[in-house]
């Protein structure tokens, strides 16, 4: 299945939580080794597999569907592939067991996310197996990119908000990232700004909106009707243009 205009499709997700000093935003600065967009900070995220396909799983597909603008059975390989993206890049488990309880410590699942990563075991048959069910209560839908070009994008990318669950916490032992972390954005941004560190437009444009935030409920309070419409190509905008791909930071910004 593919994206618009032939685009790979992909999930990406940007995990939230208060601190002390205002809502903090996990990312990661991939090694120089990956083929696509190397040495560069973003969030946890990745191709959508065929096995993530499907009904079942405690994703309400139609629900879903309607929330991202799609058709039930691509909303549901859509969350399927953040959740599992999640789990294979930071050890996050957005589950629920048996008894409808959120897992608060994923560690002992911990040893499936190789077989995972290397596609040796699908997401689908790791959570049957450990009877679990995909908490899609902790997702919010939050953008649709599709790029880097607006006649041969690469990839038509759905990002997802989600809290950390209680008692979990991220481990940056993916081989795709040298370093990883918690940082508020406005951070994040400061670094690109001084050139620091690399980002994506999708990247910067979500930073951006989530630096308008101080705490987490804040942000959650905006998501319940978010427009997905998709955003195809680089920017067009002058403004937007002249301030990402050139550096000329407008006094109004």
């Amino acid at each position: 299945m593919k994206g618009i205009r032939g685009a790979k499709l992909a999930a990406t997700v940007l995990l939230v939580r208060d601190s002390a000093v205002g809502m903090e935003v996990y990312v990661q600065e991939r090694v120089a080794e990956m083929p696509t967009f190397p040495n560069t900070t973003v969030f946890p995220g990745g191709g959508l597999d065929e096995r993530d396909l499907g009904y079942g799983d405690g994703i309400e597909c139609a629900r879903w569907g309607n929330l991202l603008g799609v058709e039930p059975d691509l909303a549901h390989g859509l969350v399927m592939a953040a959740v599992r993206e999640v789990f294979e890049e930071t050890g996050i488990l957005m589950a629920r067991d048996a008894a409808g309880n959120l897992i608060s410590d994923a560690v002992p699942y911990h040893p499936a996310r190789v077989p995972l990563e290397s596609h040796e075991l699908s997401f689908t048959d790791f959570l049957r197996d450990n009877d679990l069910k995909v908490a899609t209560d902790l997702l919010y839908p939050f953008a649709r990119w599709v790029g880097p070009g607006a006649t041969n994008p690469k990839f038509d990318t759905f990002s997802f908000v989600a809290e950390v669950p209680l008692g979990q916490m991220p481990k940056g032992d993916t081989r795709e990232a040298s370093s990883t972390g918690w940082f508020l954005p406005s951070v994040i941004l400061g670094g690109w700004k001084t050139g620091l560190l690399r980002l994506v437009i999708p990247t910067w444009s979500q930073l951006n909106a989530l630096s308008q935030f101080r705490t987490v409920a804040e942000l959650e309070d905006t998501l319940s009707n978010v427009d997905m419409t998709p955003i195809i190509g680089d920017p067009t905008d002058p403004w937007f243009a002249d301030f990402f791909l050139h550096g000329d930071i407008p006094e109004r910004f």
